[in-house]
């Protein structure tokens, strides 16, 4: 079970609820040992914080399901096991007839999440329509910000949706098992970015800016403010507004400001802590997370480190970074990393962050340097597991607590930093820059790069925009950013390039030095349609109302 809290997760683990489908009209039948009748659950708040918290362990993804999932569909990276059906897509083999069934503990599910997040949207409504039922007295407060945080999760929800789909339906009814027909049409893009800001807007006019150390992880006015800046970046790039109508910019700008504004977040750790960002739990830069208990198996959720180390430590290598994501890392001085002048020692005098976030040959790492070379301990040809060893010469150390010793336990407290002071900075650059602000652009670009350690930038024009999407590239690398950072700049295509790896031949029988050869480990095929998800067949045989997206028969 999530542990979206330390409070949360214990109420929800001891109560043992689940609250399911549309034709539910009822929680459980029997109280009061393990279950409680509909009754119940909406006159008590520890029970409704129950139903809440089950509408944050739907809503909000992590990991393979926020973040590695997606970039294994683009160049940052490959994924070894397919757990998400990643390569239905990068082979431009996606229809509405393959999605199926996507339910966020399924680790073999598509990332579609159609019929899942509207079934997480059915719990959102009924919390509305169920929680006038509450008996306010002594409880009002708390009441309150439960309303708060369920209208920033269907807000979260629908931008799930709007970011796979386009423009979605828009629902807010309860449907019951009186409900035989379903003829919503799709909103616009436009409309459902409006109708998530009115849901973020009646989340900030609730939500308290922070809580005790007991509540942490709950959403708040700074998540709810995040969640603003992400959309309406996107509301302001150019997919979305193809007229570059200046307001959708200065829209995006004020909202990463009044978060940066808030006053409540720093950037965390510097050039040789980077990787504290995310395994220091509720750190100054983390604005909202899901952290994971280590109490309570969750596979490929706390199970984490072990997922993604190396055979040779026995780990998964579940996602492997391609070549050229390592080769978008720049040399310490800023300028491009270039094999012609660098290839001889290619891991050498790299920007601070490719140490923390990349795993790559000879790199230290739980006691001794990795082996990725043909023959090592975490090569293909290795004794230790080699079904396990990464295709490409590289593995994710970003995120990794390399201190855990997962061979004692595999699972492991972690956690997921859905959004971070750091990118509502690169927000706030993209759109000054998009307004001709450079001086404004610069100062948060280079914060960033300030505190990674690397050169100032001082471009101008279209290098700036250039070099704010470059930091993007690599200041949120495996977070989830990129396969729709691509997307809304109109670029999809480059991240279905073929996926390169690198072949690392020894030179000396003491294994010290090294050869290296890139080579293409996956090819891909770039299709139209891959700029939006399709939507599952049988959710348009049920609706006919629904239109396909593009380019999907």
């Amino acid at each position: 079970m999530i542990c979206v809290m330390k409070k949360i997760y214990t109420i929800f683990s001891l109560t043992l609820l689940f609250f399911t489908g549309i034709s539910c009209k009822k929680v459980l039948d029997l109280q009061p040992t393990s279950s409680f009748s509909t009754n119940t659950v909406w006159t008590d708040p520890a029970l409704i914080q129950v139903f809440v918290n089950q509408i944050y362990k739907e809503s909000v993804f992590a990991f393979k399901d926020g973040g590695f999932g997606w970039g294994s569909q683009t160049d940052e990276l490959y994924s070894n096991f397919n757990w998400c059906n990643e390569n239905t897509y990068i082979m431009g083999q996606a229809t509405p007839d393959n999605q199926g069934s996507s339910f966020p503990l399924n680790y073999s599910s598509t990332l579609n999440y159609w019929t899942t997040l509207y079934s997480t949207i059915q719990k959102t409504n009924q919390f509305f329509q169920n929680v006038v039922q509450a008996d306010t007295v002594g409880h009002g407060a708390q009441l309150n910000n439960m309303k708060g945080e369920v209208h920033f999760l269907r807000a979260l929800c629908y931008f799930e949706l709007l970011k796979r789909f386009g423009g979605v339906p828009l629902i807010t009814k309860v449907y019951t098992v009186n409900d035989n027909t379903f003829n919503e049409s799709r909103a616009t893009w436009d409309q459902t970015r409006d109708f998530i800001l009115t849901d973020i807007a009646a989340a900030a006019a609730i939500l308290p800016k922070t809580y005790s150390s007991a509540d942490y992880g709950k959403a708040t006015l700074g998540a709810a403010l995040a969640l603003k800046s992400r959309l309406l970046l996107y509301a302001a790039s150019p997919t979305y507004n193809t007229s570059n109508d200046a307001s959708r910019w200065q829209a995006a700008s004020d909202a990463a400001k009044a978060v940066i504004d808030l006053g409540l977040y720093s950037l965390h750790g510097n050039s040789t802590t980077y990787n504290t960002i995310f395994t220091d739990f509720f750190n100054s830069e983390v604005i909202f997370s899901r952290v994971f208990s280590a109490t309570v198996q969750e596979d490929r959720y706390n199970t984490l480190y072990r997922d993604l180390s190396p055979n040779g430590y026995n780990g998964y290598s579940a996602y492997n970074v391609l070549e050229q994501m390592v080769e978008d890392f720049d040399m310490a001085d800023g300028t491009p990393f270039s094999w012609a002048t660098n290839g001889a020692n290619p891991y050498q005098n790299r920007d601070p962050r490719f140490y923390a976030d990349i795993l790559f040959n000879g790199s230290p790492f739980q006691g001794r340097g990795a082996q990725f070379y043909e023959g090592g301990l975490d090569s293909k040809e290795s004794s230790l597991s080699p079904w396990n060893a990464s295709k490409t010469g590289y593995t994710i150390r970003k995120m990794v607590d390399e201190s855990y010793n997962f061979n004692i336990q595999p699972y492991s407290a972690c956690q997921w930093v859905s959004f971070r002071l750091g990118e509502i900075y690169l927000n706030y650059a993209e759109a000054q820059a998009a307004l001709g602000n450079s001086g404004q652009a610069l100062l948060y670009l280079n914060k960033i790069r300030d505190r990674a350690g690397m050169p100032a930038i001082t471009a101008t024009g279209t290098a700036l925009t250039d070099a704010i999407r470059h930091e993007r590239r690599i200041e949120l690398c495996f977070e989830g950013h990129r396969y729709f950072d691509i997307r809304r700049w109109g670029i999809a295509e480059i991240g279905s390039k073929d996926g390169l790896g690198i072949t690392i031949t020894p030179t000396s029988s003491a294994n010290t030095s090294f050869t290296y050869k890139v080579v293409t480990m996956q090819k891909r095929t770039w299709v139209p349609s891959f700029y939006y998800y399709p939507i599952p067949r049988k959710e348009i045989q049920i609706n006919p109302n629904l239109k396909q997206n593009p380019n999907y028969n």
